[in-house]
Protein backbone atom coordinates (compact mmCIF):
# COMPACT_ATOMS: atom_id res chain seq x y z
CA UNK A 1 0.00 0.00 0.00
CA UNK A 2 2.40 2.65 -1.13
CA UNK A 3 1.25 5.62 -2.92
CA UNK A 4 3.38 6.91 -5.29
CA UNK A 5 5.78 10.05 -3.76
CA UNK A 6 5.45 13.38 -5.84
CA UNK A 7 7.89 14.72 -3.93
CA UNK A 8 11.98 13.90 -2.30
CA UNK A 9 11.48 12.34 1.30
CA UNK A 10 11.00 15.84 2.68
CA UNK A 11 6.96 15.74 1.54
CA UNK A 12 7.72 19.44 0.34
CA UNK A 13 4.40 20.55 -1.62
CA UNK A 14 4.62 22.22 -4.98
CA UNK A 15 3.34 25.16 -4.82
CA UNK A 16 2.81 27.54 -7.28
CA UNK A 17 2.51 31.52 -6.84
CA UNK A 18 1.76 30.42 -2.83
CA UNK A 19 -1.13 28.45 -4.45
CA UNK A 20 -1.99 24.41 -3.87
CA UNK A 21 -1.95 22.28 -7.08
CA UNK A 22 -5.00 21.81 -8.39
CA UNK A 23 -5.44 18.21 -8.32
CA UNK A 24 -3.41 17.33 -5.76
CA UNK A 25 -4.19 14.43 -3.81
CA UNK A 26 -3.08 14.03 0.18
CA UNK A 27 -3.64 10.48 1.73
CA UNK A 28 -2.23 8.89 5.41
CA UNK A 29 -0.21 5.88 4.59
CA UNK A 30 -0.81 4.20 7.79
CA UNK A 31 2.23 2.16 10.36
CA UNK A 32 4.70 2.63 6.88
CA UNK A 33 5.50 6.92 6.96
CA UNK A 34 4.06 10.16 7.14
CA UNK A 35 1.21 11.69 5.85
CA UNK A 36 2.28 11.69 2.31
CA UNK A 37 1.81 13.60 -0.50
CA UNK A 38 0.94 11.88 -4.03
CA UNK A 39 0.81 12.67 -7.39
CA UNK A 40 -2.79 14.22 -8.82
CA UNK A 41 -4.81 11.41 -9.70
CA UNK A 42 -9.01 10.99 -10.15
CA UNK A 43 -9.73 12.26 -6.39
CA UNK A 44 -9.22 15.68 -8.01
CA UNK A 45 -12.19 17.89 -7.80
CA UNK A 46 -14.94 17.18 -10.20
CA UNK A 47 -15.90 19.39 -12.99
CA UNK A 48 -19.85 20.59 -11.27
CA UNK A 49 -21.09 23.22 -10.74
CA UNK A 50 -20.93 24.92 -7.24
CA UNK A 51 -20.95 22.96 -4.83
CA UNK A 52 -22.13 24.61 -1.93
CA UNK A 53 -25.97 26.68 -3.17
CA UNK A 54 -27.62 29.33 -1.39
CA UNK A 55 -30.58 27.81 0.02
CA UNK A 56 -33.46 29.36 -1.20
CA UNK A 57 -34.76 30.37 3.00
CA UNK A 58 -31.15 30.99 4.46
CA UNK A 59 -32.55 33.93 6.60
CA UNK A 60 -31.31 34.29 10.17
CA UNK A 61 -33.84 31.93 12.38
CA UNK A 62 -34.40 29.38 9.63
CA UNK A 63 -33.42 26.67 11.63
CA UNK A 64 -33.64 27.01 15.68
CA UNK A 65 -32.28 25.21 18.95
CA UNK A 66 -34.28 25.01 22.00
CA UNK A 67 -31.68 25.71 24.89
CA UNK A 68 -32.23 23.31 27.82
CA UNK A 69 -30.50 24.87 31.00
CA UNK A 70 -28.93 21.87 33.26
CA UNK A 71 -27.15 24.34 35.45
CA UNK A 72 -29.12 23.34 38.28
CA UNK A 73 -28.57 19.87 38.00
CA UNK A 74 -24.97 20.35 37.40
CA UNK A 75 -24.71 22.15 40.65
CA UNK A 76 -26.68 19.35 42.15
CA UNK A 77 -24.59 16.64 40.98
CA UNK A 78 -21.30 18.89 42.41
CA UNK A 79 -22.86 18.47 45.82
CA UNK A 80 -23.63 14.69 46.18
CA UNK A 81 -21.18 12.73 48.70
CA UNK A 82 -17.91 11.51 47.15
CA UNK A 83 -18.01 13.91 44.40
CA UNK A 84 -15.41 16.61 44.34
CA UNK A 85 -14.71 18.99 41.55
CA UNK A 86 -11.43 19.18 39.19
CA UNK A 87 -9.61 21.76 37.36
CA UNK A 88 -9.03 21.09 33.75
CA UNK A 89 -5.13 22.10 34.76
CA UNK A 90 -5.27 19.24 36.68
CA UNK A 91 -7.53 16.53 34.22
CA UNK A 92 -4.84 17.13 31.10
CA UNK A 93 -1.99 16.86 34.02
CA UNK A 94 -3.48 13.35 34.85
CA UNK A 95 -2.88 12.20 31.37
CA UNK A 96 -1.40 8.67 31.58
CA UNK A 97 -2.54 6.79 27.96
CA UNK A 98 0.48 6.08 25.24
CA UNK A 99 -0.29 6.68 21.55
CA UNK A 100 2.55 5.41 19.35
CA UNK A 101 3.92 7.37 16.31
CA UNK A 102 2.74 5.64 13.03
CA UNK A 103 4.60 8.06 10.47
CA UNK A 104 5.82 12.16 10.68
CA UNK A 105 2.28 12.99 11.06
CA UNK A 106 0.14 10.22 12.28
CA UNK A 107 -0.29 8.84 16.07
CA UNK A 108 -2.35 5.19 16.17
CA UNK A 109 -4.24 4.65 19.36
CA UNK A 110 -3.06 1.59 21.33
CA UNK A 111 -4.39 -1.85 20.62
CA UNK A 112 -7.63 -2.04 23.27
CA UNK A 113 -8.57 1.11 21.61
CA UNK A 114 -7.78 0.34 18.15
CA UNK A 115 -9.39 -2.97 17.56
CA UNK A 116 -12.36 -2.23 19.81
CA UNK A 117 -15.40 -3.73 18.15
CA UNK A 118 -18.30 -0.87 20.37
CA UNK A 119 -16.15 1.93 21.21
CA UNK A 120 -15.78 4.22 18.16
CA UNK A 121 -13.82 7.65 17.50
CA UNK A 122 -16.07 10.42 15.89
CA UNK A 123 -16.12 14.38 16.87
CA UNK A 124 -12.31 15.75 16.79
CA UNK A 125 -11.58 19.45 17.95
CA UNK A 126 -8.66 21.38 19.88
CA UNK A 127 -7.79 24.03 21.92
CA UNK A 128 -6.47 25.79 18.52
CA UNK A 129 -9.87 27.13 17.54
CA UNK A 130 -11.15 27.56 21.27
CA UNK A 131 -10.64 31.37 21.30
CA UNK A 132 -9.63 30.74 25.31
CA UNK A 133 -7.68 32.95 27.02
CA UNK A 134 -7.00 29.89 29.71
CA UNK A 135 -6.48 27.53 26.67
CA UNK A 136 -3.31 25.08 27.58
CA UNK A 137 -0.09 26.66 26.00
CA UNK A 138 0.41 23.27 24.45
CA UNK A 139 -1.71 21.78 21.60
CA UNK A 140 -4.99 19.67 23.01
CA UNK A 141 -6.84 17.44 20.99
CA UNK A 142 -10.19 16.26 21.77
CA UNK A 143 -11.31 12.77 20.37
CA UNK A 144 -15.35 12.24 20.94
CA UNK A 145 -15.89 8.50 20.99
CA UNK A 146 -19.03 6.46 21.70
CA UNK A 147 -20.37 2.96 22.41
CA UNK A 148 -22.67 0.71 20.35
CA UNK A 149 -25.06 -1.41 21.20
CA UNK A 150 -23.64 -4.28 20.00
CA UNK A 151 -21.46 -4.41 17.34
CA UNK A 152 -23.44 -4.11 14.30
CA UNK A 153 -25.85 -2.31 16.61
CA UNK A 154 -24.82 1.45 16.14
CA UNK A 155 -26.93 2.81 18.62
CA UNK A 156 -25.31 4.68 21.41
CA UNK A 157 -25.35 3.61 24.61
CA UNK A 158 -22.37 5.48 26.53
CA UNK A 159 -19.41 8.34 25.42
CA UNK A 160 -17.03 9.75 26.37
CA UNK A 161 -14.22 12.49 25.18
CA UNK A 162 -10.40 11.82 25.20
CA UNK A 163 -7.90 14.63 25.78
CA UNK A 164 -4.65 14.44 23.62
CA UNK A 165 -2.10 16.86 24.46
CA UNK A 166 0.27 17.18 21.43
CA UNK A 167 3.69 17.90 23.07
CA UNK A 168 4.05 14.37 24.19
CA UNK A 169 0.55 12.51 22.82
CA UNK A 170 -0.58 11.01 25.78
CA UNK A 171 -4.29 10.72 26.26
CA UNK A 172 -6.85 11.25 28.90
CA UNK A 173 -10.31 9.68 28.70
CA UNK A 174 -13.41 11.09 30.58
CA UNK A 175 -16.32 10.02 30.88
CA UNK A 176 -19.78 11.47 29.78
CA UNK A 177 -22.73 11.80 32.01
CA UNK A 178 -26.29 12.55 32.28
CA UNK A 179 -27.91 14.43 35.14
CA UNK A 180 -30.86 12.17 36.10
CA UNK A 181 -33.31 13.47 38.66
CA UNK A 182 -35.13 10.75 40.89
CA UNK A 183 -37.14 10.12 44.06
CA UNK A 184 -34.05 9.47 45.86
CA UNK A 185 -32.79 12.73 44.35
CA UNK A 186 -30.06 13.26 41.83
CA UNK A 187 -27.66 10.85 40.21
CA UNK A 188 -25.77 9.98 37.01
CA UNK A 189 -26.39 7.68 33.76
CA UNK A 190 -23.91 7.48 30.99
CA UNK A 191 -24.44 9.93 28.02
CA UNK A 192 -25.91 8.07 25.00
CA UNK A 193 -24.67 10.15 22.47
CA UNK A 194 -23.37 9.54 18.93
CA UNK A 195 -20.48 12.57 19.37
CA UNK A 196 -20.28 12.93 15.60
CA UNK A 197 -18.54 16.43 16.42
CA UNK A 198 -16.95 18.71 18.26
CA UNK A 199 -16.23 22.41 18.94
CA UNK A 200 -14.21 24.03 21.46
CA UNK A 201 -15.61 27.84 22.21
CA UNK A 202 -14.01 29.09 24.89
CA UNK A 203 -14.59 27.28 28.13
CA UNK A 204 -16.88 24.92 26.33
CA UNK A 205 -17.52 21.71 24.28
CA UNK A 206 -19.96 21.63 21.64
CA UNK A 207 -20.73 17.66 21.24
CA UNK A 208 -22.90 17.04 18.21
CA UNK A 209 -25.48 14.01 19.07
CA UNK A 210 -27.79 14.22 15.75
CA UNK A 211 -30.25 16.27 16.80
CA UNK A 212 -29.04 18.15 19.30
CA UNK A 213 -25.66 19.62 20.62
CA UNK A 214 -24.65 19.02 24.26
CA UNK A 215 -22.16 21.48 25.67
CA UNK A 216 -19.45 20.69 28.72
CA UNK A 217 -17.84 23.24 30.60
CA UNK A 218 -14.26 22.38 30.83
CA UNK A 219 -14.31 24.07 34.43
CA UNK A 220 -16.92 21.99 36.06
CA UNK A 221 -15.22 18.67 35.51
CA UNK A 222 -15.75 16.06 38.33
CA UNK A 223 -14.70 13.03 40.12
CA UNK A 224 -15.88 10.53 42.33
CA UNK A 225 -14.82 6.87 43.44
CA UNK A 226 -15.38 6.04 39.54
CA UNK A 227 -12.49 8.71 37.90
CA UNK A 228 -13.06 11.89 36.37
CA UNK A 229 -16.41 12.94 34.05
CA UNK A 230 -17.65 15.87 32.32
CA UNK A 231 -21.99 16.85 32.73
CA UNK A 232 -23.62 18.69 30.24
CA UNK A 233 -24.51 22.38 31.83
CA UNK A 234 -26.84 22.83 28.96
CA UNK A 235 -28.15 20.90 25.95
CA UNK A 236 -29.26 22.51 22.55
CA UNK A 237 -32.35 20.32 21.27
CA UNK A 238 -33.25 20.72 17.19
CA UNK A 239 -36.84 22.44 16.38
CA UNK A 240 -39.28 20.99 14.14
CA UNK A 241 -40.15 23.83 11.94
CA UNK A 242 -40.44 24.86 8.57
CA UNK A 243 -39.31 25.19 6.01
CA UNK A 244 -37.13 22.70 6.42
CA UNK A 245 -38.06 20.58 10.02
CA UNK A 246 -35.27 19.41 12.40
CA UNK A 247 -31.35 20.53 12.17
CA UNK A 248 -29.42 17.62 11.21
CA UNK A 249 -25.83 17.98 13.34
CA UNK A 250 -23.55 15.40 12.61
CA UNK A 251 -20.64 16.93 13.00
CA UNK A 252 -20.02 21.01 13.99
CA UNK A 253 -16.88 22.65 14.41
CA UNK A 254 -15.94 26.61 15.63
CA UNK A 255 -15.10 29.29 12.75
CA UNK A 256 -14.02 32.63 14.74
CA UNK A 257 -13.66 34.37 10.97
CA UNK A 258 -16.33 36.57 9.72
CA UNK A 259 -19.12 36.52 11.92
CA UNK A 260 -18.40 33.89 14.86
CA UNK A 261 -20.26 30.60 14.33
CA UNK A 262 -20.53 26.71 15.19
CA UNK A 263 -20.59 25.40 11.41
CA UNK A 264 -22.47 22.20 11.54
CA UNK A 265 -22.88 20.01 8.79
CA UNK A 266 -25.25 16.59 7.82
CA UNK A 267 -24.49 13.26 6.98
CA UNK A 268 -26.49 11.35 4.44
CA UNK A 269 -25.81 8.07 2.62
CA UNK A 270 -27.85 8.37 0.06
CA UNK A 271 -26.97 10.50 -2.89
CA UNK A 272 -29.04 13.79 -1.86
CA UNK A 273 -28.48 17.12 -0.73
CA UNK A 274 -27.56 18.21 2.61
CA UNK A 275 -27.25 21.25 4.87
CA UNK A 276 -25.06 23.24 6.39
CA UNK A 277 -25.88 25.48 8.97
CA UNK A 278 -23.89 28.20 10.97
CA UNK A 279 -25.04 29.01 14.58
CA UNK A 280 -24.11 32.75 15.94
CA UNK A 281 -21.27 32.60 19.30
CA UNK A 282 -20.31 35.38 21.27
CA UNK A 283 -16.64 35.90 21.58
CA UNK A 284 -16.97 34.04 25.14
CA UNK A 285 -17.74 31.12 23.66
CA UNK A 286 -22.05 31.05 24.39
CA UNK A 287 -24.16 30.35 21.71
CA UNK A 288 -26.29 33.03 20.86
CA UNK A 289 -29.34 32.81 22.06
CA UNK A 290 -32.74 34.78 22.90
CA UNK A 291 -35.79 33.55 25.29
CA UNK A 292 -34.61 29.98 25.20
CA UNK A 293 -33.95 29.93 21.49
CA UNK A 294 -30.58 30.22 19.58
CA UNK A 295 -31.36 31.00 15.70
CA UNK A 296 -29.46 29.70 13.32
CA UNK A 297 -27.02 32.79 11.47
CA UNK A 298 -27.14 31.60 7.55
CA UNK A 299 -27.65 28.25 6.05
CA UNK A 300 -26.87 26.53 2.53
CA UNK A 301 -26.45 23.35 0.79
CA UNK A 302 -24.38 20.98 -0.35
CA UNK A 303 -25.42 20.13 -3.76
CA UNK A 304 -26.42 16.14 -4.52
CA UNK A 305 -24.46 16.65 -7.97
CA UNK A 306 -21.48 17.35 -6.09
CA UNK A 307 -18.14 15.30 -4.82
CA UNK A 308 -19.19 15.92 -1.56
CA UNK A 309 -20.87 12.60 -0.43
CA UNK A 310 -21.34 11.03 3.52
CA UNK A 311 -20.08 13.81 4.93
CA UNK A 312 -18.23 12.99 8.53
CA UNK A 313 -16.40 16.19 9.44
CA UNK A 314 -16.73 20.13 8.82
CA UNK A 315 -14.67 22.51 9.74
CA UNK A 316 -14.30 26.48 7.87
CA UNK A 317 -11.84 28.94 7.56
CA UNK A 318 -12.39 32.85 5.81
CA UNK A 319 -14.87 31.52 3.81
CA UNK A 320 -14.22 28.06 2.32
CA UNK A 321 -15.46 24.99 3.82
CA UNK A 322 -13.92 21.23 4.33
CA UNK A 323 -15.80 18.79 4.10
CA UNK A 324 -13.98 15.01 4.97
CA UNK A 325 -16.15 11.92 3.44
CA UNK A 326 -16.43 8.30 3.86
CA UNK A 327 -14.62 7.34 1.08
CA UNK A 328 -11.39 8.91 2.09
CA UNK A 329 -11.83 12.43 0.54
CA UNK A 330 -11.39 16.36 2.04
CA UNK A 331 -13.82 18.31 0.12
CA UNK A 332 -12.77 22.37 -0.34
CA UNK A 333 -15.57 24.60 -1.37
CA UNK A 334 -16.78 27.86 -1.12
CA UNK A 335 -20.58 29.21 -1.48
CA UNK A 336 -22.25 29.97 -4.80
CA UNK A 337 -18.49 29.52 -6.72
CA UNK A 338 -16.23 27.31 -7.71
CA UNK A 339 -12.99 29.53 -6.44
CA UNK A 340 -10.89 27.14 -4.60
CA UNK A 341 -12.73 24.02 -5.44
CA UNK A 342 -10.76 20.93 -4.79
CA UNK A 343 -10.97 17.43 -3.66
CA UNK A 344 -7.78 15.76 -1.68
CA UNK A 345 -7.34 12.14 -0.36
CA UNK A 346 -8.27 11.97 3.09
CA UNK A 347 -7.52 9.00 5.65
CA UNK A 348 -7.22 6.25 3.27
CA UNK A 349 -4.10 4.38 1.65
CA UNK A 350 -4.70 3.37 -2.29
CA UNK A 351 -8.59 3.05 -2.97
CA UNK A 352 -8.57 1.49 0.84
CA UNK A 353 -10.49 4.04 3.36
CA UNK A 354 -10.27 3.89 6.79
CA UNK A 355 -13.46 5.72 7.06
CA UNK A 356 -12.32 9.43 8.28
CA UNK A 357 -14.23 11.33 11.11
CA UNK A 358 -14.60 14.92 11.98
CA UNK A 359 -12.13 17.61 11.29
CA UNK A 360 -10.00 20.52 13.20
CA UNK A 361 -8.45 23.45 11.71
CA UNK A 362 -5.52 23.92 14.23
CA UNK A 363 -3.24 26.78 14.47
CA UNK A 364 -0.32 25.40 12.11
CA UNK A 365 -2.40 21.92 11.16
CA UNK A 366 -5.65 20.30 10.23
CA UNK A 367 -6.00 17.21 11.70
CA UNK A 368 -8.30 14.55 11.36
CA UNK A 369 -8.81 10.75 12.40
CA UNK A 370 -10.25 7.50 11.25
CA UNK A 371 -12.83 4.98 12.69
CA UNK A 372 -12.02 1.66 11.24
CA UNK A 373 -11.06 -0.97 13.57
CA UNK A 374 -7.28 -2.03 13.03
CA UNK A 375 -6.66 1.43 11.49
CA UNK A 376 -7.90 3.86 14.18
CA UNK A 377 -4.95 7.17 14.14
CA UNK A 378 -5.06 10.99 14.73
CA UNK A 379 -3.47 12.56 11.54
CA UNK A 380 -2.53 15.80 10.56
CA UNK A 381 -1.72 17.99 7.34
CA UNK A 382 0.20 21.97 7.46
CA UNK A 383 -2.60 24.12 6.73
CA UNK A 384 -0.18 25.92 3.65
CA UNK A 385 -0.32 21.63 2.14
CA UNK A 386 -4.27 21.92 2.63
CA UNK A 387 -5.91 25.40 2.48
CA UNK A 388 -5.85 27.67 -0.23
Amino acid sequence: MHPQKAHPSTGATTRRGGRRSHGRVIGILIGVSALAVAVPGPAGAAGNGAALDEAAHNEPGTYELDITDRSQALEAIGELPGVAPVSFTDLIASRTGETSECGESCRAWPDDLNTDDRWYPQGLAGSGESNWAQAPATEVLVSAWYERTSPDDHAAVDSALTFVSTDDWRYRTVPLRLPVQTDDGWTTQPLASHNGGVAWAGPYLYVAATDRIHRFDLRTAMTDDEGYFLVPDRTYVGVDQGPYGVPRLSSISTDWTGEPALVSSEYAADDVTTEVVRWPLTDSGDLAGQDGIVGSQTNFWIDKDSSIDKVQGVAAQDGVYLFSGSAGTLDLARVGTQTDRDTLIWGRTGTDTHIPQDLYIGAANVYGQTEEPGHRNLFWQAQEDVLP
